[in-house]
């Protein structure tokens, strides 16, 4: 770190001040701005979550000064989803938004976060003048007729509410700026320092791969510095909180778009006005609950339509012992999973089980998108990669899985046939199920015989 990130990350720590875990906007009347910074397709893979190799000094100050959540998941593996569990604190099964880049109407009474930070005195923005275009992202699926994000540009005189897209860590097809990033980098992430999963083969090229990745993961973490250095200068910083988190998993097999922790487990960090400093919580949150939050950080009551639970600001939070997560349409493939996570075992439920992993989805097979997928086909074929790496490949999807999150981190040992786990997993089945039923999910349907099946969307992904 030189004496520029030095004196910025002691600037940057230096100005808030402590309160509880469940933190409170300080004794200043005045609303918190609050700038929710999404950076696309990006796993727990910063150098405050213990991530090897990469360098993220922005980022892990951001952490010291403020809280980590160390398991966070987004609603859905997939972006547009996840994005419409955000924007409306609900399941994107619930809200029939669950199909990726689907377009549905809301029922009437359901409006967007951002209605009710307006109805409170804000100014919803999108994006960020630093960043320009590349910064302004919505992608959601449940569209309604008010305003998702107010048009004006000019400095709010109010308390604002702003989202800001880091499109840098997601993969463009057919575009070589991954490559071109990282090779004008000075440094660029070296390869023999980082850690490859157990469920990819160490290679010359996965490890190329990986450590491209995290050039990303760098790059973000700069444009980070920009906007808090942008927010300073503006003279908003100290009565701001910044939520920085990852919108789905990483850009890799296992990871987005799919059920995996490595698809749904993101990294969740927030720093700022009243937040307390170097705080690490291991409880269990989602999607859902970061939009309770949100709303109960600017003061607002929680809606109806909400979901979730505030873990902020709520003098009746209470730890989760579970979340859930959904995969449904993506793009032209459609399938249809369901998730359950508790403290230490997690359950998926493949209603879709001939749908197998790798699908031959046109966005997965596209130059750029998935380098590594072909190569691995072809390991596979030639008998090259071991049971864990070749599960990906099978034909079909067993139809149920579960996973010892605390002996088994990577997921390599579906334990749903094991006698000794039987009790565990009928445990979990009920929950899910429960919370199926509770949520009116929208793409599952129960048959007179008490079994499930899916309900397939029949419009064509807008591409």
């Amino acid at each position: 770190m030189n004496l520029l990130q030095l004196l910025f990350s002691s600037f940057l720590m230096g100005l808030i001040t402590t309160s509880g875990v469940l933190a409170n906007v300080a004794e200043d009347s005045s609303l918190p701005n609050i700038i929710l910074i999404m950076a696309e397709d990006i796993g727990n893979d910063l150098g405050c979550y213990g991530t090897d190799g990469v360098k993220t000094p922005t980022l892990d100050s951001l952490s010291k000064g403020g809280i980590r959540y160390t398991r966070f998941y987004t609603n859905s593996p997939i972006c547009s989803p996840s994005r419409t569990a955000i924007m409306l604190g609900m399941y994107p099964t619930s809200c029939n938004g669950h199909n990726h880049r689907s377009s549905v109407t809301a029922k009437a009474g359901i409006h967007y976060l951002t209605h009710f930070l307006r109805r409170a005195g804000y100014v919803n923005l999108l994006g960020s003048k630093v960043l320009e275009r590349k910064s302004r992202k919505t992608d959601i699926n449940v569209r309604l007729e008010e305003p998702m994000f107010d048009k004006s540009r000019s400095e709010p005189s109010k308390p604002f509410f702003q989202q800001i897209q880091l499109q840098v860590t997601h993969r463009q097809a057919n575009d070589s700026r991954w490559q071109d990033l990282r090779a004008a980098k000075a440094d660029p992430v070296k390869t023999n320092e980082i850690l490859i999963p157990p469920y990819l083969p160490d290679t010359p090229e996965v490890r190329l791969d990986w450590a491209t990745y995290l050039d990303q993961i760098e790059q973000a973490d700069k444009e980070t510095n920009q906007i808090i250095k942008d927010l300073a200068r503006r003279g908003q910083l100290e009565n701001s909180i910044i939520i920085w988190m990852g919108d789905n998993g990483r850009c890799q097999i296992r990871g987005k778009g799919y059920l995996y922790e490595d698809g749904i487990r993101c990294p969740l960090l927030i720093w700022g006005k009243g937040i307390e400093k170097g705080k690490v919580i291991d409880d269990l949150v989602s999607g859902v609950d970061l939009t309770a939050t949100i709303l109960a950080l600017a003061g607002i009551q929680l809606p109806d339509q909400m979901q979730g639970q505030a873990f902020l600001s709520n003098p009746n939070y209470h730890a989760k012992d579970y979340v859930y997560a959904a995969r449904d349409r993506w793009d032209e493939i459609s399938d249809c999973s369901r998730v359950v996570i508790g403290k230490r075992f997690k359950y998926i439920r493949n209603f879709m089980p001939t749908v197998p992993f790798d699908a031959g989805q046109k966005y997965l097979d596209t130059d750029n998108v998935r380098p590594l997928l072909p190569i691995l086909r072809r390991m596979h074929e030639a008998g090259k990669l071991n049971d864990s790496q070749s599960y990906f490949f099978r034909a079909e999807k067993e139809p149920e899985q579960l996973y010892d999150l605390d002996s088994d981190p990577w997921e390599l040992d579906n334990l749903a046939n094991s006698s000794e786990h039987q009790v565990i997993k009928e445990r979990l089945k009920v929950r899910l199920f429960d919370w199926i039923r509770s949520i009116n999910d929208h793409g599952l349907e129960q048959l007179s015989d008490g079994t499930w099946r899916p309900i397939l969307d029949q419009q064509k992904s807008q591409l």
